[in-house]
């Protein structure tokens, strides 16, 4: 299982008919990798004194993207996915595990297998944003 991917989540309150206050939580694993991703920028700008515009405020987020192929109660339960307070990814090479946050999840049907399998898209960012301001912050 070098390659694989594991997202587990659960949720502080019950949801759905599932009883999460017991300490269930949900784990899945898929063959698949996480790339291509979105960046969005953030500007927030003022003029000074002189007239002339500075930036005040500078934010890049990365939106880290995978695709999964599944059956429809597969994709049931990722569609629930965002509505989850607690989700984290693990990738089994060893890079990374940590939380995730701002997932978005879109479903669509593939035609080649008679609708019986889903294309999952699955978007989410990390805390790995990068921020400026005009105020130094050392690390």
């Amino acid at each position: 299982m070098a390659n694989y991917i594991k997202l587990q989540w659960s949720n502080s309150c019950d949801l759905g008919g599932i009883y999460y206050q017991a300490g269930y939580s949900n784990k899945l694993y898929f063959d698949t990798n996480v790339g291509k991703p979105e960046y969005e920028e953030e500007t927030e700008e003022e003029y000074n004194g002189d007239g002339v515009l500075i930036s005040t405020f500078q934010r890049l987020v990365k939106i880290y993207k995978m695709q999964v192929v599944c059956p429809e109660y597969v994709a049931d339960a990722l569609k629930l996915l965002p509505m989850h307070d607690n989700i984290s990814i693990t990738f089994l090479n060893g890079q990374y595990s940590g939380v995730i946050r701002n997932v978005k999840v879109d479903v669509s049907w593939e035609d080649i297998t008679d609708d019986c399998l889903a294309t999952v898209d699955i978007s989410f960012q990390q805390d790995d944003q990068v921020v400026k301001t005009n105020c130094c912050v050392p690390l």
